[in-house]
């Protein structure tokens, strides 16, 4: 079965109609509409029945989605490995935070694509429940999130250690209790801001006001400008452009936070994924917490 046709079809299923599907497939909708003919040919049955509310699946089309994922999973984890075994070239595909991207990945992500430079590597950001997502998914091979994980789902090794602080405007009084206006945060699923409200909730602040930003810089930079405070590893503040911020940590329990790289129990490493933890336990070793 061609692997193409299965990702046009589950393309088709999660946008819910042909022509969506040709902008997520980067194609026109002539396009999808030949492969998902070709499928319906190929089976003996169609899949989607057409109108104008869109695409919906048949009874045939649901069973057809239960198995084509698997398909599409077994078809890449082969590819890997062939790829692996051919030169070291299987693609990693990484997902990291914000801040870890930021302050802690440039070196590592240097350093592993001198040791295998015929692998291609990806990158997406985004707060740690959006990642696990990604990884359960299978969207992403491994990724670079704060806290424990679920060991039934995944595997994880320590990657970083960092120290969480309260960042506000460098002209704020040094009193801990003195944080004004509104806590400047990634959206809902980032574990920083997690600690941050509940470390609010035992100031008795549980009502301050959430800004949600995209990026760190824009965080720091919105801080500095005095709308408010942040709560971010200590790393990234000093690595930050701007100076007119006065960072201090946050009290136990909540200042000590532990990066993991984590991947899917049933994920097979490939060279690369191996390269990288390796690389991980030698920063580890030259920098203990």
């Amino acid at each position: 079965m061609d692997i193409v046709l299965l990702k046009t079809f589950l393309a088709v299923v999660a946008a819910g109609s042909f022509s969506a599907a040709a902008e997520i497939m980067c194609c026109v909708q002539s396009n999808i509409t030949a492969r998902v003919r070709r499928l319906e040919a190929h089976l003996g049955q169609p899949v989607f029945e057409r109108g104008k509310g869109g695409a919906h699946l048949t009874v045939f089309g649901e069973l057809l989605r239960t198995h084509a994922q698997d398909l599409i999973d077994r078809f890449e984890m082969s590819e890997r490995v062939l790829l692996d075994a051919a030169g070291r070239s299987a693609p990693l595909r990484l997902g990291a935070m914000e801040t870890t991207t930021a302050g802690r990945l440039p070196p590592i992500l240097n350093a592993l694509r001198q040791e295998c430079p015929t692998a291609p590597i990806s990158l997406r950001t985004g707060p740690t429940g959006e990642l696990l997502s990604l990884l359960w998914e299978r969207k992403i091979d491994a990724a670079f999130v704060a806290g424990p994980v679920d060991e039934n789902r995944f595997r994880s090794k320590a990657a970083f250690h960092e120290r969480l602080v309260l960042v506000r405007p460098a002209q704020s009084a040094q009193a801990p209790n003195d944080y004004a206006g509104s806590l400047l945060a990634f959206r809902t699923g980032c574990s920083y801001r997690a600690t941050a409200e509940e470390w609010l909730r035992s100031q008795g602040k549980s009502d301050t006001d959430v800004i949600e930003m995209g990026t760190l810089d824009g965080i720091l930079g919105c801080v500095e400008a005095g709308m408010g405070f942040a709560v971010v590893p200590e790393r990234t503040v000093s690595a930050h452009n701007g100076a007119a911020l006065d960072a201090m940590p946050l009290p136990e329990p909540y200042s000590d936070s532990t990066t993991h790289l984590t991947w899917r129990n049933d994920h097979v490493p490939t060279v690369a994924h191996k390269s990288l933890c390796a690389l991980i336990e030698r920063h580890l070793a030259e920098h203990p917490a």
